[in-house]
């Protein structure tokens, strides 16, 4: 009973820890300079190797 008591705390703060990563995550992205637009392809070099 007692492993199953440790490993359900640690679950619990490996999930916290991954919510407060994901929160701190999404507040650091960076903005978007302006709406997509999926009808304008950006420039990308063509790859000789295909």
């Amino acid at each position: 009973m007692g492993i199953l008591k440790a490993f359900f705390k640690l679950a619990l703060l490996l999930l916290v820890g991954a919510a407060i990563a994901g929160v701190v995550m999404m507040v650091k992205r960076p903005k978007s300079q302006g709406p997509l637009s999926f009808e304008q392809w950006p420039d990308v070099p063509e790859n000789p190797a295909a």
